[in-house]
């Protein structure tokens, strides 16, 4: 599944906003708000020209140009926390849902790993 975490506008916590089960990028993008920030954690399922597979964690942040500024801040101040609680050294940055795919997620991995 792919949850997706939102920051509490009342109470300015950070919580779940919906986990989306066997779903592709694509279809993920019909199902948020483009408006509205979030954070995705994504785990892809990456075959290597070896024949082995992955399946790296990747955290993207949705934000939106067109939410407004105090939002920005928000997302953006509480980004390095939901990295480090999840254990990720790298947050990709996204700001139009059309770029939600599942080739910018290999992209992703890709800048991640080293060779």
């Amino acid at each position: 599944s792919c949850p997706a975490v939102k920051v509490d506008k009342d109470e300015e916590t950070v919580v779940l906003d919906d986990e989306y089960p066997d779903m592709t990028p694509e279809d993920l993008q019909d199902e948020l708000s483009d408006s509205a920030p979030r954070w995705i954690l994504w785990s892809v399922k990456i075959e290597r020209d070896d024949g082995r597979v992955q399946f790296p964690l990747l955290l993207v942040f949705f934000s939106p140009e067109s939410c407004n500024q105090r939002q920005k801040m928000l997302y953006s101040s509480c980004t390095p926390f939901i990295a480090q609680s999840f254990d990720i050294s790298k947050v990709h940055e996204l700001k139009d849902l059309d770029d939600l795919t599942f080739d910018k997620l290999k992209q992703f991995h890709a800048a991640n790993v080293t060779r």
